[in-house]
């Protein structure tokens, strides 16, 4: 059975620093989060770079993300600036990305203007692809609809 919520996001200053107290603070709560390793990664969405790590969930747990800006000139710079750290956005995976898209636009659900494909840095083979779901239409929540993924050796890739 697929995840109902395949992770969530949470927006951080320092990846590295976040990931030691994730740690820690999983081996109390929720050592499941810890039975894989949790790697930092360079990813780019599109034409925008960023910096992730996960804590994958076993099973069909939900995944934790966490998710750093790479310099000052990143959008997600100008939100961590503004709002702080924090949850940046929920994520639901589907194996039907584009029809999802079809179908929320269509019903009027306000989302961005084109699926996002996503590869790892130094890899141009996009692996996974996404959209928003835009707060105004989900009150106030940014949600992601990403295709179906898996955490492999730290590392989020497509499930192909």
């Amino acid at each position: 059975m697929a995840k109902t919520v395949a992770h969530i996001c949470i927006l951080v200053a320092d990846i590295d620093r976040a990931i030691k107290d994730y740690r820690k603070l999983f081996s109390r709560v929720s050592p499941a989060l810890l039975a894989r390793e949790v790697v930092r990664q360079e990813r780019w969405a599109g034409d925008e770079k960023y910096i992730t790590a996960f804590f994958g969930a076993v099973g069909d747990g939900c995944d934790i993300q966490l998710l750093q800006p790479p310099d000052r000139e990143s959008p997600l710079y100008r939100r961590l600036e503004k709002y702080g750290e924090g949850v940046h956005h929920i994520a639901i995976a589907t194996a039907h990305l584009e029809d999802s898209y079809q179908q929320l636009k269509a019903d009027g659900i306000a989302v961005n203007d084109r699926l996002i494909p996503e590869h790892p840095e130094g890899d141009d083979a996009t692996d996974v692809s996404h959209f928003w779901i835009l707060p105004r239409s989900a009150h106030g929540v940014l949600i992601e609809m990403i295709d179906h993924y898996r955490v492999e050796d730290g590392r989020l890739t497509g499930t192909e």
